[in-house]
């Protein structure tokens, strides 16, 4: 054997390589196990590191035993004829002391009965003494044990995937010593299924208050003590909160937790606006660089009254430092048909609700498609543009076919490239005809060469060449225009009965354009360099 493969480090770093490689990786650390005693352990170290199922673990119990100690019964699960002795255990330990993370699902449980489960609780050691990682999917009391002797002070990282709406008096009794069971945690995920109950919610929250150096966190049960708790970890960086059982008619306190800590990226699950309102009305985040919000409801939109609530809150909650804003509903905007949804007027906010979202004068990528814009004006956009001159992804009112004549018209979509040389896609209905190229914002406007995706929605147009040609000459990468045909319950009212028709004559125009441009380019030749910037990088192919 060549010296270099000497050292069990090197070992372990190679055979990591044949654990990362899905195909047949397992048969081939096994293999490396039995070729000499120098790959033995590493080969298993490797093997046994993390396991994605509890089958290993069961098979190498069975091989422990002598023959006829285990066996399959008559409901064809795996049970035991007599206890598991001493030596019998210590043969087991060599393995399970070498498990860091293991994953458990419910119908690998299904495989054991109770004699196994009674087996495996009574070890005279603990169970995986090294376990650093459980994911946990089951919720039947029965297996609460054996989730207990998995829990050990080495647990780092716990993901309770399970429908905790039925727990029972002994999961909530572990859940409240999760802190002194496993004081280590650093990543948490612990759920339950929209049940109203004390049990469980103060289980997890008593569970929470315990945890020193958490850094991820994803809950849905919260109070104002495990709030204040969590506002004081100054190791805390990501916080993902599920409030779609919140009850915000419950009398708020006087007292708001004000998180110091930098959080990377939260997450939230709201059932309305109106209850994320309420949240944010009583807690402060100070520092935060990326925010999404997923909104799981199937009704109208948005109430407007509570969208500009929604929009004043978050402003006051976050800092200015944010630069990520991201919404995703779980109703598809798209999918909307009726009339009384799309030509309502109600729908549309003013640039005084968006007005608050101002201050983030970091936000690099900024969704707000859900919203109906169509009556924020040129004007508005412009001052949006210099309040955000870092976007890179601009998304406004885009998601909805709202046939609500927009405020917005060419030259709102100047004053963006204009104010934000960042931007690299940009998803806004707005009116699109001809502007004067001979006055600004088109005249000081430098051509984006960064932006190649455009998506107009339900945009009327006037007049397609020349808006093809104006697009060329602004957005020289852009190939062509992203938008909506037409799907609904109702005719198309003016201006947009013609759009759909007008789009698609631009795009084959824009490819016209940009044919021209590369034949030219491979001629040798310097297109648009009246126009554009040659010092601009993103101009250049």
């Amino acid at each position: 054997m060549h010296i270099c493969l000497l050292p069990p480090e090197i070992l372990l770093h190679v055979f990591a390589i044949y654990q990362e490689d899905s195909r047949g990786s397992r048969a081939t650390l096994a293999s490396l196990a039995r070729t000499c005693k120098t790959f033995k352990e590493p080969a298993l170290d490797i093997l046994w590191q993390a396991l994605d199922e509890l089958d290993p673990i069961l098979s190498c119990l069975v091989a422990c035993l002598p023959a006829g100690v285990s066996g399959k019964n008559t409901r064809g699960t795996l049970t035991l004829k007599r206890p598991i002795l001493d030596g019998e255990w210590r043969l087991f330990n060599r393995y399970a002391q070498r498990i860091h993370s293991l994953m458990v699902f419910a119908p690998q449980l299904d495989h054991i009965n109770d004699r196994v489960i009674q087996a495996l609780i009574s070890a005279p050691s603990p169970l995986l003494p090294n376990l650093r990682s459980l994911f946990w999917h089951d919720n039947r009391e029965s297996f609460d044990p054996l989730l207990r002797a998995l829990l050990g002070p080495n647990m780092t990282t716990l993901i309770l995937d399970c429908c905790l709406n039925c727990t029972s008096f002994a999961k909530a009794a572990l859940l409240a010593s999760l802190g002194a069971r496993c004081p280590y945690i650093r990543e948490l995920e612990c759920l339950y299924d929209e049940v109203d109950s004390e049990e469980i919610s103060d289980a997890i929250c008593e569970a929470l208050c315990g945890l020193k150096e958490l850094l991820r966190l994803r809950t849905n049960v919260l109070n104002i003590r495990a709030l204040g708790h969590l506002a004081s970890l100054p190791s805390l960086e990501r916080l993902h909160l599920d409030l779609l059982a919140y009850n915000a008619d419950e009398p708020q306190s006087n007292i708001i937790p004000t998180f110091s800590s930098h959080f990377d990226q939260m997450w939230f699950n709201i059932p309305t606006l109106f209850v994320f309102h309420i949240f944010l009305e009583n807690v402060r985040f100070l520092s935060c660089r990326s925010v999404s919000v997923c909104v799981e409801y199937d009704d109208l939109p948005y109430d407007p009254l509570e969208a500009i609530d929604f929009i004043s809150s978050f402003s006051k909650c976050f800092s200015p430092t944010l630069e990520h804003i991201h919404f995703e509903f779980s109703f598809t905007f798209s999918n909307i048909v009726e009339e009384d949804v799309l030509a309502n007027p109600l729908f549309a906010l003013r640039f005084d609700a968006i007005a608050p979202l101002l201050s983030f004068g970091h936000l690099t990528n900024l969704n707000l498609d859900w919203i109906c814009a169509s009556a924020i004006d040129d004007a508005s956009l412009k001052s949006m543009a210099q309040s955000w001159p870092h976007l890179e992804n601009f998304w406004l009112g885009s998601s909805a076919r709202w046939v609500i004549a927009p405020s917005l018209t060419f030259v709102g979509l100047v004053h963006l490239i204009r104010h934000c040389r960042h931007l690299r896609s940009i998803a806004m209905p707005f009116f699109a005809c001809p502007v004067d190229a001979n006055n600004e914002p088109y005249s000081e406007t430098i051509p984006n060469g960064k932006i190649t995706a455009l998506f107009v929605g339900v945009s009327p147009i006037v007049d397609p060449i020349s808006v093809a040609c104006q697009l060329h000459i602004l957005l020289p990468k852009l190939t062509s225009v992203g938008f909506f045909d037409f799907d609904t319950d109702f005719s198309i009212p003016p201006p947009f009965e013609h759009s759909e028709d007008d789009w698609k004559r631009v795009n084959d125009f824009l490819k016209v354009l940009f044919t021209n441009v590369k034949m030219k380019r491979s001629a040798g030749q310097a297109p648009l360099a009246h126009v554009a910037d040659s010092t601009d990088t993103g101009y250049r192919a």
